[in-house]
């Protein structure tokens, strides 16, 4: 199954971002079949490819292929139109990506086994909870590690943080003694990795909801990534202020730390981390003088400007009227629909397809976690009947609908 996003722009800058298509792919899902796909429901909704504005993807294999993959096909197609589109990769979904190079599984590994055991034990997972109420401790239970969810690791670090002396004493009455609970320097690598991880998912939760700019969300990359050499100088000067779970563990611990030493394996982390996310986000930096034309018109470079634009530009930055209102207005949308269609049309039409850009596929996870149906037995139930009724459902109603849709898929008598 396949969800096929649309976003448009009218004349009065009234933005619109509907399931275009959710289409049931039988068979294969290479990028030939997607392609195939998003070339029907172009020509089901009477759209052209030379309105196309930009695309964003998942990254996946069938997805970002340069020859055969989905990719691939519509840079093809875009040199048959004479057009030209962006792609992207989903910007939340290279975060998480970047998140990897936090592996430390002499850290994680303990974590998982530790919370998977009270987990998975029916008896010892109600103990644990009782004990957990009976010591007023700030959380009630732990949280199982999904991989696959963007937001789990640093969730469950924080909150495995938070409650190791309770989970060190249960776990020692259970006979399952955790020694690295009792180990101070695996204590101190489990807060490092929590403070960061933490960071990280503050940056996740900004790049997430509806009607974000990509502008805005490239911004808050930008932002991360200065504040990763903070990180990076305040490691080297031991200057904990950020470190919060750390620095109070460092307190609170009697042995002797070896700052010199124990700093390389920190730095090291911090420069995996700028790594990956000077890597993973080329994409985005090809755009990056669109962004700030787009963000801040009246600040940009004229020789940064496409040549089609600059003459607008100009007369545009030298407008202080105009300067004025854009000093004013909290909302670029507002200002780029109230220029002139005269004086501004081609910036206009710019900021058009800016505001229209997804930087991220949040809103088909959105639908994702909307669809109750995945792995349950009604599963086998849905028919092309039912996924065409879905595929009358905007993305405003989308919720209500589905739910009455469930309603008409009942478990069917087995013969």
């Amino acid at each position: 199954m396949a969800n096929i996003y649309d976003g448009g722009i009218d004349f009065n800058f009234n933005i619109s971002e509907e399931l275009a298509e959710l289409c049931s792919l039988k068979g294969t899902t290479t990028g030939e079949d997607l392609f195939i796909e998003i070339d029907k429901t172009f020509k089901k909704l009477g759209l052209s490819w030379n309105k196309l504005v930009s695309v964003t993807t998942d990254g996946g294999r069938n997805m970002s292929g340069i020859t055969k993959g989905l990719i691939g096909r519509i840079n093809v197609k875009m040199v048959e139109e004479r057009h030209e589109a962006p792609i992207f990769h989903c910007i939340i979904h290279q975060e998480a990506l970047c998140c990897k190079v936090l592996a430390w599984k002499d850290v994680m590994n303990i974590v998982v086994s530790t919370v998977n055991y009270i987990r998975k034990n029916a008896l010892a997972h109600r103990q644990f909870k009782i004990f957990l109420e009976e010591c007023d401790a700030e959380y009630g239970d732990v949280i199982y590690f999904s991989e696959v969810r963007w937001l789990n690791r640093g969730v469950v670090l924080k909150r495995f943080f938070i409650l190791r002396n309770e989970i060190n004493i249960f776990m020692s009455e259970k006979g399952k003694i955790v020694p690295e609970l009792s180990n101070e320097k695996w204590v101190l690598n489990l807060a490092f990795l929590t403070d960061i991880t933490t960071l990280l998912n503050e940056l996740n939760t900004k790049l997430q909801g509806k009607d974000k700019l990509l502008s805005d969300m490239y911004s808050n990359i930008k932002s991360f990534q200065v504040k990763l050499k903070l990180l990076h100088k305040h490691i080297n000067e031991q200057h904990l202020d950020h470190f919060v779970c750390y620095k109070t563990v460092l307190e609170s611990t009697k042995s002797i730390l070896n700052w010199e030493t124990t700093k390389i394996n920190f730095l090291n982390i911090i420069e995996n981390l700028q790594n990956e996310f000077s890597i993973r986000f080329s994409d985005f930096y090809v755009q990056e003088n669109k962004i700030k034309l787009f963000q801040n018109p009246f600040s940009v470079d004229i020789d940064d400007v496409e040549s089609n634009l600059q003459m607008e530009v100009i007369e545009l930055q030298n407008n202080d009227i105009l300067k004025n209102a854009f000093k004013e207005s909290n909302d670029l949308k507002i200002f780029y629909s109230s220029l002139s269609e005269i004086d501004f049309k081609g910036i206009k039409s710019f900021a058009k397809k800016m505001i229209t850009a997804f930087g991220s596929t949040y809103i088909c996870e959105q639908t994702f976690s909307i669809l109750k149906f995945r792995k349950n037995k009604y599963c086998s139930r849905l028919s092309d009947e039912h996924l065409n009724a879905v595929l009358r459902i905007s993305t405003s109603n989308l919720k209500t609908d589905i739910n009455e849709l469930a309603g008409k898929i009942q478990p069917q008598k087995s013969h």
